[in-house]
């Protein structure tokens, strides 16, 4: 009886997943989740912006990053255990670019998706970089299906064409893979643009339009961040598509750490809060 609730309870949990939330259509499996409590903030708009995030974001910022960081991020969407989001990431710059080396784990044990990523980014001018990743996609179902494993990749380029305004292109799963036990899911094609432009040393205004293939409407963001002391970031941002979500947190860069919060609230389902750490070495 016990064994029975426990499938009953993750039937729910996946029934939920794949109707209730706006942001993963059914159709679809394997989203490229994004990490980080900053890009988080100001409204997921990140995909011109080179930091140790950009493992996620845009694998070129790798070109533009040449640190030595270890980090890590959690998100309990919707404040709902089952969708948590964990994801740990490295970066090690070598004499030609950058290596990124990340994991995420999203869901819960009766149902889960995780993703291996191998990135590297080259800058090839102080204004040019370009990036690609290669990802191990897995799918767990607690039945008869089990695991399912697939190969996919994504690319990016970001660019400064003047002096700190910076731009980004990014596609996640162009070849179009597909998981190969769930022949009617598909795995997202999922293209981001976007601009940024840093004002002085306190203030940076971001843009960015999403496009998934499989969802007719397109999302735009907006993210805007304020250096309020040395240490101290304030951030907000927006997101528009199907619903509004709002967004805000705050940032903390104190030596070699750098802490961010954020917490987002989208008008059905409600509030998500977010953590990410990392460590530079220097």
């Amino acid at each position: 009886m016990k064994a029975s609730t426990h499938h009953i309870r993750d039937a729910g949990i996946l029934l939920a997943f794949l109707l209730f939330i706006p942001d993963y259509p059914a159709t679809a499996s394997n989203d490229n989740y994004p990490a980080g409590a900053r890009a988080a903030a100001v409204g997921k708009v990140s995909v011109m912006s080179p930091d140790f995030w950009s493992t996620w974001h845009n694998q070129a910022g790798l070109g533009f990053y040449s640190h030595f960081t270890v980090g890590f991020h959690h998100e309990n969407r919707f404040v709902v255990p089952e969708f948590s989001l964990h994801a740990i990431g490295l970066t090690v710059p070598t004499g030609r670019g950058t290596l990124g080396f990340s994991y995420n784990y999203f869901g819960c044990p009766g149902y889960h998706e995780s993703k291996f990523g191998l990135a590297f980014g080259k800058a090839f001018h102080e204004r040019f970089a370009v990036g690609l990743q290669l990802d191990y996609l897995n799918t767990y179902i607690n039945n008869e299906m089990g695991n399912s494993g697939t190969v996919a990749i994504e690319a990016g380029i970001m660019a400064e064409p003047v002096d700190n305004l910076m731009l980004g292109f990014h596609v996640y799963n162009p070849t179009g893979a597909t998981i190969p036990k769930m022949r009617q899911e598909k795995i997202p094609v999922i293209m981001r643009l976007g601009l940024g432009y840093q004002f002085g040393e306190r203030l940076f205004l971001g843009m960015e339009t999403e496009k998934d293939l499989d969802i007719d409407k397109p999302q735009y963001k907006l993210g805007l961040e304020y250096r309020v002391i040395e240490y101290i970031y304030a951030r907000l941002g927006i997101m528009v598509q199907e619903y509004v979500e709002h967004s805000f947190g705050i940032g903390f860069n104190i030596l070699n750490f750098h802490a961010s919060m954020a917490f987002s609230f989208q008008q059905l389902v409600g509030y998500t809060p977010y953590f990410s750490l990392q460590y530079v070495f220097k």
